[in-house]
């Protein structure tokens, strides 16, 4: 006959085994979310320069339901150091770049990227500046486009992200940092003042600005 000490560990024996197997039939009716996609919110930011723009990443599992908002469970990176990225997906405006930065958002080995851009947001005193400020038909100027940042120390070069535009259908100007006038499509008897405009957005909000260049008629 089993004594009372034997009967206690059988039956502490038996409590075990049934704990392990109620344990693993949770574990196999629970089972962990495995995900098939994520969304990246808002897909391609615009960050202000010397501030911040909050990211939010959304997985959907392999069974088609929402595994919500999963911020702070994705590994976070950026390609470029112009917008820095934060482990809970906080975007920094470090430097403007004519070059857009992919933030990847990885977890469970599936990944989504944004594409960011830094832009200068609140910016104040809108200045072109032209070189040289007057010429004659065929040459060319060049117009950079700055503007003053709080906190930031002296003008910053916004040239790359203005849209460009003049008073007369003869002169152009090319895009770039500086952009380029081109006059050579103007045709004048005398000295002709052309205004040249320039619009820079950020975020929905738009700057407008000009300024006059001076183009007389070739000797």
């Amino acid at each position: 006959m089993l004594s009372r000490k034997h009967k206690f560990q059988v039956a502490g024996a038996i409590a075990a085994l049934a704990l392990l197997a109620f344990a693993a039939s949770c574990t196999g009716f629970f089972v962990p979310e495995q995900l098939a996609s994520i969304t990246i919110s808002p897909t391609s930011p615009n960050v202000p320069l010397g501030g911040t723009t909050q990211l939010t990443a959304y997985g959907t599992n392999t069974d088609s339901s929402s595994a919500g908002n999963i911020t702070g469970k994705v590994s976070w990176s950026s390609s470029s150091g112009a917008v820095g990225v934060s482990s809970s997906g906080v975007l920094t405006g470090n430097d403007l770049s004519s070059t857009p930065a992919t933030i990847s958002a990885d977890y469970q080995g599936i990944s989504a990227t944004a594409s960011a851009t830094v832009c200068v947001q609140n910016g104040t005193n809108f200045t072109i500046t032209l070189d040289p400020s007057s010429v004659t038909v065929g040459a060319d100027a060049t117009a950079t486009a700055t503007t003053v940042v709080s906190g930031i120390s002296g003008p910053v070069d916004i040239s790359a992200g203005v849209t460009w535009s003049t008073s007369n259908s003869g002169v152009t100007i090319i895009a770039g940092d500086p952009a380029t006038i081109d006059t050579s499509g103007l045709t004048i008897t005398g000295s002709t003042p052309v205004t040249i405009f320039a619009v820079y957005t950020c975020n929905g909000v738009n700057s407008s600005f000009q300024t006059t260049l001076t183009i007389a008629p070739a000797s």
